[in-house]
């Protein structure tokens, strides 16, 4: 901007100059010119007329100072303006650098203002982006959550379903191998219980048969010794007679007074347990008397019968007593009501089977459960208790 300033102030003196030098050219010429014209007047026309300008150089000499004079004025005023220009465009300067300062500053008080606000405007965003996060991060942190609660109640019903599948499983396998024993176990007692009536029917037809050959030989000795020895043998008869009354006699006694023991046994067994009921299957007392009438004269005979029946009984007393741990009921409101329960067992003991024969279901109830809670019994001393004993009926009536 400065340059082209000077550049028309330049223009400006030296179109002035010329100016000036052509006028000044021109006085000069304009000069010569009336120089040579013709002289105005009155003359005769003879002779020549001399014409001349009169040039005054003082006044030229003034005027070329004027001119200078005014050309110096014209470079000192360009000049002069040309300072004040350059004052001016100086001020301009600094007053537009003034102003573009203050604008500088402005915009930068302005942009630190916009960015204030764009950094409050992202610290304001960073914080709902952070908050959308978390909110965000906590949806799926729920959600995880309920995932990871559905598939655990998932795993749980499968292992609960898979337990009670395998406990059934199970508990069917152990029915059908309790079953299958049971029965092998029944197969094998009902096998031996043959085996054993087999044997013994065997071994009585056995004794009755050497008893019979044993009563025909003394038959055969005594009347033969009897057509030898009528007298000695009718001696010998009324002997025997009377050893024969005395010992059946004594037989009877003993026989009365066994009877008499068996009976308060029983008496004392069964009111050991529930202080009533009793238990079939077979009568000892008629075991007891078979005994006693089945050999005649054989003591030996006689005691084993009782002995036997006294087991039994105390076997009917050890199968009550375990059942009646298990009995669960108001024995008061049972009072004089009775329930009849056929019972099978094992050769150990175990309850194969049981069923109510008769009576009302108040105190058949708890007799059943009783039962079935029971299980097993202790197992039967002999082979012959339990073949009297394997079905037993149980009588369950309080008194």
């Amino acid at each position: 901007m400065q340059t082209e300033k000077k550049q028309k102030l330049n223009r400006a003196v030296l179109i002035s100059t010329i100016l000036h030098g052509l006028l000044f050219g021109i006085l000069i010429l304009g000069s010569l010119w009336y120089k040579y014209m013709p002289a105005a007047g009155g003359g005769e026309g003879e002779g020549e007329v001399m014409g001349a300008v009169m040039v005054d150089t003082g006044s030229a000499a003034q005027e070329w100072g004027r001119i200078q004079q005014q050309q110096k004025g014209d470079v000192e005023k360009a000049k002069r303006e040309e300072l004040e220009q350059r004052a001016q465009e100086q001020e301009k300067k600094q007053q537009e650098q003034q102003r573009l300062l203050q604008e500088q500053q402005r915009q930068e008080q302005q942009a630190k203002a916009e960015q204030a606000k764009q950094e409050q405007a992202k610290q304001e965003q960073l914080k709902q982006e952070q908050a959308k996060q978390e909110e965000i991060a906590r949806q799926q942190r729920i959600a995880k959550e309920a995932e990871a609660k559905r598939i655990a109640e998932q795993a749980k019903l499968k292992a609960d379903a898979e337990a009670k599948r395998l406990e059934a499983a199970a508990k069917i396998k152990a029915e059908q191998e309790a079953q299958a024993e049971a029965a092998k176990a029944k197969a094998s007692a009902e096998a031996k219980a043959q085996a054993e009536a087999k044997a013994k029917a065997e071994a009585d037809a056995k004794a009755k048969a050497q008893q019979k050959a044993q009563e025909d030989a003394k038959i055969k000795a005594a009347a033969e010794a009897k057509a030898k020895a009528d007298a000695e043998a009718k001696s010998k008869a009324e002997a025997a007679a009377k050893a024969k009354a005395e010992a059946a006699a004594k037989a009877k006694a003993d026989a009365a007074a066994k009877a008499a023991a068996e009976k308060a046994s029983q008496q004392a067994a069964l009111d050991d347990f529930m202080n009533s009921g009793t238990i079939g299957g077979g009568s000892s007392r008629s075991g007891g008397n078979q005994n006693q009438g089945g050999t005649t004269g054989s003591g030996a005979g006689r005691v084993s019968g009782a002995d036997g029946a006294r087991v039994g009984d105390e076997y009917a007393g050890l199968i009550k007593r375990a059942i009646n741990r298990n009995f669960r009921g108001d024995r008061a409101a049972l009072l004089g009501k009775v329930c009849n329960i056929k019972i099978s067992l094992a050769r150990d003991g175990t309850i194969l089977d049981y069923q109510k024969v008769s009576g009302t279901d108040d105190i058949c109830g708890p007799a059943l459960r009783a039962v079935a809670a029971t299980k097993k019994v202790p197992p039967p001393p002999s082979d012959a208790v339990y073949d009297k004993y394997k079905n037993p009926l149980i009588a369950f009536d309080l008194k």
